[in-house]
């Protein structure tokens, strides 16, 4: 979904209420986030607390809510959002008191929560005392890096893949390398795997070069790729094709499915650019 397409006269509606945020815009933004109904990275739907209380010093807080999300990454709860009619405050007040007591609560222990009311999003840490995040709807697609780098399953699970360390493609190439310079690389993890469109997947390493971690982008095309699900147990290898068959299109493996490989690779010629850098990916000539 693209955020910037959003008829924002639905606001001006007195009908326009919760539920509709909630299907409108906060559903569609986690599925974007690469969260979803089943698998590893889940959109838990208003589960309860078995007792809804809570122990602030030595008070005790009756907590309120059912947040309309809970989310899961590898079966641990990680954050919580919960949708609010539009003219609702989500910067301070009860709302926010509400999921406070909610994510600290000893069957989630989150260490996010989020509001959203449809016009803005806000985003709390549990140590902290102003939000980490408060964005506004038409600021959405504009800011949608800052929104991935702080609730991401990849930002949340491995915030290593998006430390935006330097590039060992981008170095290379600086220093003077050729284009198709041939690399060998001994046996590595791979993290995660993702499509990035028909014929073009790409997996990204960290690699310790020195005294220091680059980061680097291997793309490869679809030959490449059956070779590399050749290389993973049967069960994980239809875990792989599964994953990048719908939305985000890409796999973050726990620690037990990570496998390691040798590639082949030779430097790149295309360099991309976004808001935080330049890389140069390494191109894939074989995986073994």
């Amino acid at each position: 979904m693209n955020f910037d397409d959003f008829d924002y006269s639905v606001f001006l509606n007195p009908e326009y209420k919760e539920d509709a945020v909630r299907e409108d815009l906060v559903s569609p933004f986690l599925k974007k986030l690469g969260y979803a109904p089943t698998g590893d990275n889940l959109m838990v739907r208003s589960r309860s607390l078995t007792h809804p209380y809570v122990y602030i010093g030595t008070k005790k807080n009756k907590v309120n809510i059912i947040p309309d999300y809970l989310l899961e990454i590898n079966g641990e709860p990680k954050w919580i959002l919960d949708a609010k009619a539009p003219e609702q405050n989500i910067i301070n007040g009860k709302n926010v008191e509400q999921a406070f007591s909610y994510a600290i609560h000893p069957d989630v222990r989150a260490d996010l929560y989020a509001l959203c009311n449809g016009k803005q999003l806000t985003v709390f840490k549990i140590n902290k005392i102003q939000p980490i995040l408060n964005i506004k709807l038409e600021e959405w697609e504009n800011s949608w890096d800052e929104i991935y780098k702080c609730l991401s399953p990849t930002a949340i699970s491995q915030p290593h893949l998006l430390g935006f360390k330097p590039d060992l493609g981008l170095y290379m190439l600086k220093a003077g390398a050729p284009i198709g310079q041939a690399q060998h690389f001994m046996p590595m993890g791979i993290p995660m795997i993702g499509k990035v469109e028909d014929d073009l997947y790409t997996i990204c390493v960290n690699i310790d070069i020195d005294d220091g971690f680059l980061a680097t982008s291997f793309d490869f095309d679809e030959k490449r790729y059956q070779q590399l699900l050749k290389l993973y147990p049967h069960e994980i290898g239809n875990k792989v094709k599964n994953a990048l068959k719908r939305q985000p299109y890409q796999l973050i493996f726990t620690p037990e499915e990570t496998i390691e490989v040798n590639i082949h690779a030779e430097l790149g010629k295309t360099v991309h650019s976004n808001d935080n850098e330049d890389y140069c990916p390494l191109w894939v000539n074989e995986f073994s």
